[in-house]
């Protein structure tokens, strides 16, 4: 303490949650079983014996590298000739409702009718679902439907070829990485024909295939055709987006309404599509910089009742997704 000199600091530093973009959920369906984390393979035997298809899938999953932290499961009892295939939805509704933290979804479960029900699912959220099925002639029918399910086709059912996919992804930095000739431990070369393998591929569906004697997943596309890693960075900026604007709002004491407080939102934002461009997700200009723009309003600009509501309109912005080289065009003519 000094009678000179008084320090008064005032903390700005109150948590807001994080979506998370590197958990993976198992809804299981032989058992009920309330929502827990796993983080080995070990812990899993606990609750799964070796023989059913949920150790199985969870054991494809723990056993890719870089390693999955975290398997998150929720158990609800469910007989596919039997039971309606509502009832995995309706779990997947009860969840949400208390724990909604998971980014990528895994089913054990994985005919035509359960794979339908949860991609339906899965459209309503920011979120991931990926599925193995042996069936070609679904991925043909889901074609362009669904922007944030992939499919594998691969005639091992118990594969889980899409699934290892994901636990290998899911330790990663998104924007750090595509989906495309990956390779899944453990899995082998899908038994398809060329035919199979070119209408899989053409209908935005992947699969296991040996491609110069590597064993490496065939593409990286959701249904929808958008590439896996696009739409992960679509939804990250979302959330991240929202995340920092809400936090910069609730801790600061006052953000006046003043160009003063209007650029305080978009350094906000600048500062987090500066970071998205460290992590791989924005484009390099042809200048060599970060290649998004932010457009906004001066206070003289804006109508008089946004003013009087409090509410800063028409922040607008452009970002350039950077994308990845997966092939290549090579010309050249040889001479004497």
């Amino acid at each position: 303490m000094s009678r000179f000199v008084t320090v008064n600091i005032t903390r700005e530093t109150k948590p807001v949650s994080e979506a998370g973009f590197g958990l993976p959920l198992m809804l299981a369906t032989s058992k009920e079983l309330d929502y827990k984390i796993y983080t080995d393979i070990s812990e899993v035997s606990k609750d799964f014996t070796e023989t059913t298809r949920e150790y199985k899938l969870a054991s494809r999953m723990f056993g890719q590298s870089p390693k999955i932290a975290e398997l998150a499961c929720y158990g609800v009892p469910y007989v596919p000739d039997a039971d309606d295939v509502t009832v995995l939805t309706g779990a997947l509704n009860e969840l949400a409702q208390l724990n909604n933290e998971f980014f990528y979804l895994v089913c054990p479960e994985n005919g035509d009718k359960e794979i339908k029900a949860l991609a339906e699912w899965m459209s309503t959220q920011e979120k991931f679902y990926g599925a193995t099925t042996e069936s070609v002639a679904l991925i043909e029918e889901l074609k362009g439907k669904y922007e944030n399910t992939f499919l594998s086709a691969h005639d091992d059912p118990e594969a889980f070829h899409a699934e290892g996919l994901i636990a290998q992804s899911a330790p990663k930095e998104i924007g750090s990485y595509t989906w495309t000739f990956k390779q899944v431990n453990g899995v082998g070369a899908a038994k398809l024909t060329t035919t199979e393998i070119n209408s899989v591929i053409e209908n935005n569906g992947t699969t296991c295939i040996n491609e110069m004697g590597i064993l490496l997943n065939a593409s990286g596309k959701v249904l929808s055709g958008d590439y896996i890693d696009v739409v992960q960075s679509d939804y990250f900026l979302r959330a991240r987006l929202r995340e920092d604007v809400f936090r910069t709002l609730a801790v600061v004491e006052k953000i006046p309404y003043t160009n003063e407080g209007i650029a305080k939102i978009v350094d906000v934002m600048d500062t987090r599509f500066k970071s998205a461009y460290r992590q791989g997700i924005i484009a390099t200009n042809d200048a060599g910089e970060p290649d998004y723009t932010i457009s906004y309003p001066l206070r003289s600009e804006i109508p008089k009742n946004k003013i009087a509501q409090r509410i800063l309109p028409d922040i607008k912005f452009r970002v350039v997704i950077a994308g990845a080289i997966e092939g290549t065009e090579i010309n050249g003519v040889l001479t004497l």
